[in-house]
């Protein structure tokens, strides 16, 4: 049976967005082709309608993860005011739901070491997945100037990943949530 361009367009997007969640919650190196698909509720047997190598469908599910978290902290800045829309970012961020769930978490918290190690195609697209989230995210960032607003996202933006990072590693739910609102309210009595 034969799909037109517009179904094959939907069930694509279902299948990076499905591989997205799976990358981010056991690695980029951790979950295989059959396994990406079937949480997208597919065989493998398409994938290579769609793609045309793992390293493929792993660079669209990550530009796909940032294009996810750049959406939700833009829509909490937003929802704040240009003022304190950074501060929304701070608070949405470092959710105790994001720590314990990866899978709908931040892509540079779960996947930066996976990067580094990544072959040359995956690093370079992660790379510039991360600098495109940088430019999306700086204008709502504090400072008084460009070059102010890139030097404070750099310390919010690498205080929270390590945040969310070291937490993890922390079995107990009570000092996760300690980590997470000590950063949180560090960060915002600080710019």
């Amino acid at each position: 049976m034969r799909y037109d361009a517009e179904h094959k367009s939907v069930i694509h997007h279902k299948i990076v967005k499905g591989a997205a969640r799976q990358l981010k919650k056991k690695g980029l190196n951790g979950p295989a082709v059959t396994t990406l698909m079937k949480a997208s509720g597919l065989t493998h047997g398409g994938f290579y309608k769609h793609f045309s190598s793992r390293d493929d469908l792993v660079i669209e599910a990550v530009d796909e993860s940032f294009l996810e978290l750049t959406q939700e902290l833009i829509e909490a800045a937003k929802l704040a005011g240009s003022q304190h829309g950074w501060k929304s970012m701070v608070k949405s961020y470092l959710s105790l739901e994001r720590c314990d769930r990866p899978e709908i978490g931040c892509p540079i918290a779960s996947l930066a070491p996976d990067l580094a190690r990544a072959t040359p195609g995956v690093k370079q697209r992660g790379s510039a997945a991360i600098l495109k989230f940088r430019s999306e995210v700086i204008p709502y960032m504090p400072g008084k100037n460009a070059d102010e607003k890139a030097s404070n996202f750099l310390m919010i933006m690498t205080s929270m990943v390590g945040a969310i990072v070291i937490a993890r590693t922390m079995p107990d739910q009570a000092v996760r949530q300690r980590i997470l609102n000590t950063v949180r309210d560090r960060l915002l009595a600080s710019f």
